[in-house]
């Protein structure tokens, strides 16, 4: 896989560049609905020929439609192309007569047997895959028929669709956990804030999106870290979600994005007489239900009362 993905990295990356990323989410889809949209005598000819050409174009169409996605990086199901490439195949014109055409007359051993009961079961496909294409012609693409045949590709592409969305997810969490044991080499003493404000810098770069690059920096940062091989303990044996070695330094105020819970209390913070605290009821009212956009305005209520004094 390894000198598979050499060869698909870069066209990955060519397809990510000149497809826009509004188009992206609908190609499994379209790519899944290639084998019955195409007309049959599509990849031309007929006999075996005709069934291994349509199978490598509506094949390579998934596999397309895959590199494709954000984050693909040259990954891709290729249980997904065998089933888009098979699909194609059994959709070829006079698929059911091509495969029938190697069944044994007589068989005699196991493997005769078994060959023929793979080729039979794969003619039925076929069969039943024309009939319903014919049915579509006859009655239409909202008949019963057409119902049937647009759950195939519906139920591919939403496949496809899942698994480059979990690989993008997991790549997003690898590059904040990636950022993240960097900095415990360099920065020793860097508060909870410093990892925080610098994993979503990193992730920005690297062309994530705000909302991937906080749920990333926070599950990486809530007491979760493989570098060595398992979860972190929690900090002096208690339910303390901050990281070992690590408090949030409050002393000239601050959000507080971390935490298994609200008034959970398992956050290590410096704070100092006179200042005040703020309940996350309170924090979330001051943004209309949204605690950050809370944050935003209570940072900014701060530093005018700061100019104050």
């Amino acid at each position: 896989m390894g000198l598979l993905k050499k060869i698909t990295r870069p066209i990955s990356k060519v397809l990510d560049k000149i497809i826009p990323n509004e188009v992206k989410p609908f190609l499994p889809y379209a790519s899944a609905a290639a084998p019955f949209l195409l007309p049959a005598g599509i990849a031309g000819g007929s006999g075996l020929g005709a069934l291994l050409r349509r199978g490598a174009l509506t094949g390579g169409l998934n596999l397309a439609a895959q590199l494709a996605q954000e984050g693909s990086e040259g990954e891709f199901s290729p249980l997904s192309v065998l089933l888009a490439g098979g699909t194609g195949a059994l959709t070829a014109s006079d698929a059911a007569k091509t495969l029938k055409g190697f069944r044994v007359d007589k068989p005699v051993s196991f493997l005769d047997k078994a060959k023929n009961l793979g080729i039979t079961s794969l003619s039925k496909g076929a069969e039943g895959l024309s009939s319903l294409q014919e049915g579509i012609a006859n009655k239409g693409l909202f008949s019963k028929e057409g119902l049937k045949l647009a759950s195939i590709p519906v139920t591919q592409g939403t496949m496809d669709v899942a698994v480059a969305g979990a690989r993008r997810e997991q790549k997003a969490y690898d590059e904040a956990l990636a950022e993240f044991n960097r900095m415990q080499k360099e920065m020793s003493g860097a508060t909870y804030n410093d990892y925080y404000d610098n994993i979503l810098k990193y992730m920005d770069l690297a062309g994530f999106t705000a909302e991937e690059a906080e749920a990333a920096a926070e599950r990486v940062l809530s007491g979760i870290n493989f570098a060595n091989g398992g979860r972190v303990g929690y900090l002096g044996g208690g339910n303390v979600a901050t990281p070992p070695g690590m408090e949030m330094d409050l002393r000239v105020g601050g959000f507080i994005p971390i935490g298994q819970a609200e008034r959970a209390d398992d956050v290590l913070a410096r704070v100092s007489k006179n200042e005040f605290v703020m309940t996350a009821d309170a924090v979330r009212g001051m943004g209309n239900g949204d605690p950050r956009a809370g944050a935003q305005k209570m940072y900014q209520l701060m530093n005018n009362l700061e100019a104050r004094v």
